[in-house]
């Protein structure tokens, strides 16, 4: 595995750095190590549609499974390294899922970024935060509030245990609003920011 990593680990390197030739060379390797391995056949594929070789592409796109996901992340990666081809990708897979909300959020950030605002609020103009608030806010904050009540009524049971459990539970709800619930309140922000 530590081969695996190691090999994809350059790969990566050298694709940020649009070195397509030591990237591609790498990617054959990680592929003769373990064809099987999706991430391989995914980097492949990309090296050679972004080097202009798509339909040779499609075949290792074949053989590295859901393309959504999988671009979904390659965007998520690049937002640093290389903003135009994160939008690239995001707009992609924009188009496979567009409800996804996170898409929409991260592109309109990077438009944001690099000056561009109407394609910012074009972005940001397709969030549908509610779902998000409702999943990311509401829901663990529904839960976190039946968990207390919960602990509090098996506490005057005498049923100390289960209430540590259960309150144990209710905390990590805390953990839960903290790390998605405050990109649910950006996407409402941006919504109405770029109306």
């Amino acid at each position: 595995m530590k081969v695996i990593n190691n090999l994809l680990s350059a790969i990566l390197t050298h694709y940020e750095k649009k070195e397509y030739v030591s990237a591609e060379k790498i990617a054959d390797e990680l592929i003769a190590v373990q064809p099987e391995f999706h991430r391989g056949q995914f980097l492949k594929a990309v090296i050679l549609e972004e080097t202009g070789r798509a339909e040779e592409a499609e075949k290792y796109y074949m053989k590295a499974g859901n393309k959504y996901t999988l671009w979904f992340r390659l965007a998520a990666q690049l937002q640093d390294a290389d903003p135009d081809r994160a939008v690239m990708y995001y707009e992609r897979v924009g188009e496979m899922d567009p409800q996804n909300n996170m898409i929409w959020y991260n592109l309109g950030n990077l438009h944001e970024k690099q000056g561009n605002v109407e394609k910012a609020r074009a972005s940001f103009q397709r969030l549908d935060p509610i779902k998000d608030v409702l999943s990311k806010i509401v829901t663990p904050l529904g839960f976190m509030i039946l968990m207390f009540i919960g602990a509090t009524l098996m506490i005057k049971r005498g049923e100390y245990g289960v209430a540590a459990v259960v309150t144990a539970s209710a905390i990590l709800c805390i953990f839960w609003l903290k790390r998605d619930g405050g990109t649910a309140l950006r996407m409402v922000k941006k919504k109405k920011q770029y109306q």
